[in-house]
């Protein structure tokens, strides 16, 4: 259910909240992470304590693998599962319980099609396991959410510290390899990874390089991507680190060690002549990127941390606590804010 905050009009016609609903309102907010208000295990439940695990929102997890009677090859388990499973419903529609999550992993695997028979449906899966739902209510949609929807990935734009040309490589495979194109080293997160790490790593892996991340520069969304998921993709400005700088400056060259596995080369080019290349010239969408890439570079000169940074434009990272649970969370915010 929905809290509700009522604001109470003062004879100046200002609003503030009155200090019933202020404790209405803090003890709604409380119930987000307070196990206290989760109802207690029933014991009628086929399923033991431990493998189950109640939500704030009136939902239920299940875990297969903590259920003692349910082996991990026997097909005689799947019907004896399905009988469980099926008493387990009829006790939590009486409880007025919601959405109802099955985590199966492949060595239970034989248990799907007993879920499946019963009204579940395929949530998500992912190498190891997958994950099954079913919206209780009668009388009302599923308001599960659906399964991951997006894919993120990142680009990296380095510069050159004493000439201001930009990192660009040529892929081994691939559409841009069958174009011959320069582009800035790219790749995807992984799971749990922040954009300001996925840049660093991906940078490191596909050149060898060690950097600062420095600020989001853009980003780009599409739809009807692989599997039909849309795509959020971050132009990230790093910094090389400092020792780079240094070696350059007595005369150095900084060497570039491209991955070889998907990496055919590294080089330092100029922005213009990789804005001018064919298929950018093309795509107004990408002629767009490239004057937010150049724009933001000003060749290399100010970046967030620099004492111009109040010129600079981009979105900078803070990885800041929660505060109300444990955990940190990153957020990007405009570095003119």
């Amino acid at each position: 259910g929905t809290s509700t905050m009522v604001l109470c009009s003062n004879d100046d016609g200002s609003n503030n909240i009155s200090s019933s609903n202020m404790k209405t309102a803090l003890s709604a907010s409380k119930s987000i992470d307070d196990p206290m208000n989760i109802l207690q295990h029933n014991p009628s439940l086929p399923f033991p304590e431990s493998a189950l695990k109640h939500d704030t929102y009136n939902g239920v997890t299940l875990d297969v693998t903590k259920v003692p009677q349910l082996s991990d090859s026997s097909v005689t388990d799947s019907s004896t599962f399905g009988e469980m499973l099926s008493h387990a419903l009829n006790i939590w529609s009486d409880e007025g319980r919601r959405g109802i999550w099955i985590r199966i992993p492949t060595s239970h695997a034989h248990l799907i099609g007993a879920a499946t028979k019963l009204g579940f449906d395929f949530q998500h899966a992912e190498p190891g396991t997958c994950v099954l739902t079913k919206w209780l209510p009668k009388d009302s949609e599923s308001r599960l959410p659906n399964g991951p929807s997006h894919q993120v990935g990142v680009g990296v734009l380095v510069l050159h510290p004493l000439t201001g040309k930009m990192l660009a490589v040529q892929e081994r495979t691939g559409p841009a390899a069958a174009r011959k194109l320069w582009k800035m080293p790219t790749g995807l997160t992984d799971p749990g990874e922040d954009i300001a790490a996925a840049a660093i790593r991906e940078l490191k892996e596909e050149t060898g390089l060690d950097v600062e991340f420095d600020k989001i520069i853009c980003f780009r969304q599409a739809h009807g991507g692989l599997f039909n998921r849309s795509d959020m993709f971050f132009v990230c400005l790093c910094k090389l680190a400092p020792k780079y700088e240094t070696l350059v400056k007595q005369g150095g060259e900084i060497e570039l060690l491209p991955q070889e596995e998907e990496i055919l080369c590294a080089d330092w080019i100029d922005m213009e002549d990789y804005a001018v290349q064919g298929v950018w010239t093309q795509s107004p969408l990408y002629k767009e990127m490239n004057r937010a890439m150049i724009n933001a570079a000003r060749k290399g000169i100010e970046y967030s941390s620099s004492e111009d940074g109040d010129e600079a434009h981009g979105f900078v990272s803070k990885v800041l606590p929660v505060g109300f649970r444990p955990g940190e969370n990153a957020i990007y915010v405009s570095s003119k804010l």
